[in-house]
């Protein structure tokens, strides 16, 4: 992030300074070590199987609210599996005498889990799934808790930290069966998806490659599947591996032949082998994520016209269309509803974003008032006292500058006044219309920037093109592309282009650049010049910052830009492939790190971990000491590569300019 510091022009102080602002980056860096990818299928008796929350799509916790709250789970259920229980530790707030959590499927009464009174903390719970209604391989629970305070104690309000249900796991009865029919081949648990392709892939494999991550990724919605390209043996047209339960391979090879047909496995879990020309290979792989798929009962098939349906961008939609329903919340003092505004789900990077906002909650005494506010993240946008009718219906304006990927909007009212006895007050209910209209027009420039603008800035259509192209730039390219589909389940639609068509193209590109050797007219925030420079640009100012060292520096980056017509996302490197391959293999490694990334630049130096830098937004101006606060940007990454071992022989030089060129 950036430091500011204040201009000293003497060369001997400038270094100095800039040593220490690279120490003060790097006390707090963005990243840890590298991780090992680890399945979350826990050790069980002979007969049963366990997986773990993140592996379902649930997350780390499953958080309650209130004296009372619900929660509706939905448990994915693997073909040969039958769900016995979720199991895993609650933590209850202080005060509390006695707790229980009833849980319901359909309707129907799954049975009653009563919990140790307080303090609590790790203790274990198992919550009966045997009985629950399956359908379309889930089943969903419903689980109410319940908190009672101890005897003669009021309890302060426990909206904010009340029950937290964690470390959760499924366990299931059986043996997971193998897929005998290519609609069976994906189940409805994924951890790890192979993608086999020939040593030196054609572009209409390189395509459906690219093209059939994205759509396994956006398929499976929470659930963080890791997608990886494997060399196919020359000659060969089965894989190597032996797949587990949850694991897949897909071979893709074009030939003149269209097909999808399931290649039986010696053990383990089959692979599926797509063919197809140039111009049908694609159709195969959108086969097994379409809603047709269900269809394909046989182990072979063959898929038609496959087009991707066009994502429409409409200036007006709901909440419902947002994916937002279950907009209600019912406690004592303060009660909340979280709204999610999703970009991505508005088709498009936006702007004036509107919210008709309207809804109910219980009207409140006289001897009580209160108030309603509106936040976008930690900023108050709109508050209002409330009103004796109960109505909420007003037009709320998310100001630009709050925008996020998802702006979280949170709707509360605050009681105060006169209270009853405890236990007789009226517990006040705030309920938001999921009908409620959202508005939004077409942002020319994208709210925010930087990494945050993704994956909206890429829709409805993103070129994707390496310069060198063939076995190693397709694997770079669906780790950027699945990476990036992580961060939404609006299903991306990349499509493997030439690099002339990529550069001349005025839609949205991803380059893949590990040998360096990007075209001209690619705008890139931080590049590599001549002379051992590092030049870095701000696009509010058109200016542009250069450090020079006393040797070249080899650096890997995966790098984001706006350059006024299309957002471009450029993984590259100085020359140095396997910089960028650690990199890469860093962002997949945990699931969360593609969606913390919100700079503009991260940044690989060798034998260092990734970092994360950003430049300053497009309306920030020179600070008052008369210099950009780009320099202290550019003193951070001087500070980075101090630290790696490389001296800078030369003062730092800072230039404003209407163009550069650009490396090749």
């Amino acid at each position: 992030m950036p430091v500011a510091v204040p201009f000293r022009p003497p060369a001997a102080r400038l270094l100095a300074v800039v040593a220490a602002c690279g120490l003060a980056m790097l006390s707090v860096p963005l990243a840890y070590a590298q991780d090992p990818v680890s399945s979350e299928i826990e050790p069980q008796p002979s007969g049963t199987v366990a997986l773990g929350s993140r592996s379902l799509g649930f997350g780390e916790a499953v958080p309650f609210r209130g004296n009372h709250d619900e929660v509706t789970i939905t448990v994915p259920v693997p073909q040969g599996l039958t769900p016995t229980s979720l199991d895993g530790v609650v933590d209850l707030p202080g005060n509390v005498g006695r707790a229980w959590i009833d849980v319901e499927s359909a309707g129907r009464s799954l049975g009653r889990v009563e919990l140790p009174g307080a303090p609590a903390a790790n203790a274990p719970v198992s919550i009966p799934l045997a009985g629950a209604e399956l359908t379309e391989q889930a089943v969903a629970v419903t689980l109410r808790t319940t908190l009672v305070p101890l005897d003669d104690i009021c309890p302060a309000d426990w909206t904010g930290r009340s029950l937290n249900f964690r470390d959760v796991r499924a366990v299931y009865r059986g043996t997971p069966a193998n897929p005998t029919v290519v609609a069976d081949f994906l189940p409805p648990v994924l951890q790890q998806l192979h993608l086999y392709l020939p040593g030196d892939p054609s572009s209409a494999e390189s395509a459906a490659a690219v093209d059939l991550g994205a759509a396994v990724v956006a398929y499976y919605g929470a659930q963080p599947v890791r997608v990886d390209v494997r060399r196919l043996p020359d000659d060969q047209l089965t894989p190597t591996s032996v797949d587990g339960p949850f694991d897949r391979s897909i071979v893709l090879r074009e030939n003149g032949t269209a097909a999808t047909e399931l290649i039986p496995a010696p053990s383990g879990a089959p692979a599926l082998r797509l063919t197809g020309d140039d111009r049908t290979l694609l159709n195969q792989s959108r086969l097994i994520t379409s809603q047709v798929a269900s269809v394909a009962v046989e182990a072979r098939a063959t898929a038609g016209s496959m087009d991707h349906p066009p994502i429409l961008a409409p200036t007006s939609t709901t909440l419902r269309g947002l994916g937002q329903s279950n907009l209600s919340s019912t406690t004592h003092g303060r009660v909340a509803v979280a709204l999610g505004l999703d970009q991505t789900r508005l088709g498009r990077a936006s702007d004036t974003v509107r919210v008709n906002l309207q809804g109910t909650y219980t009207p409140l005494p006289s001897t009580q008032n209160g108030l309603i506010s509106v936040t976008a993240g930690d900023r108050q946008i709109a508050s209002w006292a409330a009103e004796p009718s109960g109505v909420i219906d007003r037009w709320i304006d998310v100001p630009n500058d709050a925008l996020r990927r998802v702006t979280t909007l949170t709707v509360a009212l605050q009681t105060t006044g006169a209270t009853n006895q405890c236990g007789l007050e009226q517990p006040v209910t705030l309920s938001i219309d999921p009908n409620s209209e959202v508005t939004s027009e077409p942002s020319g420039t994208p709210h925010p920037g930087g990494f945050e603008a993704l994956p909206q800035s890429l829709l409805p259509t993103v070129d994707v093109a390496g310069t060198v192209g063939g076995f190693d730039d397709t694997a770079r390219a669906v780790a950027v592309v699945t990476g990036l589909q992580s961060l939404t389940t609006v299903e991306l639609d990349p499509n493997w282009v030439s690099l002339d068509e990529a550069v001349d193209s005025q839609k949205p590109a991803i380059f893949i650049a590990a040998d360096g050797n990007l075209p001209d007219g690619v705008p890139l925030p931080l590049a590599s010049t001549e002379n051992a420079t590092l030049e870095l640009t701000d696009p509010g100012t058109e200016g542009s910052t250069t450090v020079t060292f006393g040797a070249p520096v080899d650096f890997a980056s995966l790098q984001t830009a706006f350059d006024g017509t299309r957002q471009v996302v450029v993984a590259g490197s100085t020359g140095v492939p396997g910089e960028l391959d650690r990199t890469l293999e860093w962002l997949r490694a945990e699931p969360d790190r593609w969606a913390a990334l919100n700079g503009d630049v991260l940044f690989t130096a060798a034998t260092r971990d990734p970092v994360e830098l950003s430049l300053p937004g497009t309306g920030n101006s020179p600070s008052s000491s008369g210099v950009s606060t780009t320099v202290s940007w550019v003193l951070g990454v001087a500070g980075i590569l101090l630290l790696a071992g490389i001296v800078i022989a030369a003062a730092l030089v800072v230039r404003h300019r209407r163009s550069r060129p650009l490396p090749r």
